[in-house]
């Protein structure tokens, strides 16, 4: 019977505005909602992605994207570049909430790595979780490689509440050969409970990447105990 609940854990993806090899794609996402409640499930939404030599031009407007349960991987990806792609996304209003435990959740937005290319603005955009023994993330802007990352992102929170939970928000970071060009204006980063581990990076650089941020109204909050917060602006190696 073990094996039969493995085996109808289900499996929800969603995609707009992709773009590989040489396509090109135009979308103007309205009011999209993804929903997904059980144990053992795995859900990821990709909104105006470009990969290879794909090309995206996408806007999208209340996006929803919520999990419900435990043992549960949630994922996010807005305008990310790969290999030689080029992303072009405006979101406004854009939603990841996952609660339960012993859960996954990333949210990614106009990263690029490769030789990708993201222009990103990003108007209220909020990631939270809630429940025990969990692990967020949020990307934003971030360049590998010889990747290059435009972005604006105006109104960011990133939120987890419970305990023995790591979260991590990293923006305009850097590495390879790759260029960030960030600006970040009301960027929150709250975490409450016991035993959890916080940490935030902005505009740090290794190799020879190169990060240009400019970040206004940026607070990291931690409540609870036996907790680790972390913040790390602007180092260079």
């Amino acid at each position: 019977m073990k094996f039969t609940k493995i085996a109808l854990a289900v499996i929800a993806a969603t995609s707009f505005g992709a773009a590989f090899a040489q396509s090109t794609t135009q979308v103007t996402l309205i009011n999209s909602l993804q929903n997904q409640s059980g144990a053992l499930n795995s859900q990821a939404a990709n909104i105006g992605n470009a990969s290879g030599a794909g090309q995206s031009r996408v806007t999208a407007i209340n996006t929803l994207q919520n999990q419900s349960g435990a043992l549960n991987a949630q994922s996010m990806n807005l305008g990310n570049a790969t290999g030689s792609g080029q992303s072009n996304v405006t979101s406004i209003n854009t939603l990841q909430n996952q609660s339960g435990a012993l859960n996954r959740q990333a949210m990614n937005v106009g990263n690029a790595s490769g030789s990708g290319v993201s222009h990103v603005t990003s108007i209220n955009t909020l990631q939270n979780q809630s429940g025990a023994l969990n692990s967020q993330s949020m990307g934003l802007g971030n360049a590998s490689g010889a990747g290059q990352s435009n972005l604006t992102a105006i109104n960011t929170l990133q939120n987890q509440s419970g305990a023995l939970n790591a979260q991590s928000m990293n923006v305009a970071n850097t590495s390879g050969s790759g260029v960030s060009r960030v600006t970040a204006i009301n960027t929150l980063q709250n975490q409450s409970g016991a035993l959890n581990r916080q940490a935030m990076a902005i505009g740090n650089a290794s190799a020879a990447g190169q990060s240009h941020v400019t970040a206004i109204n940026t607070l990291q909050n931690q409540s609870g105990a036996l907790n680790a917060q972390s913040m790390n602006v602007g180092n260079a190696q």
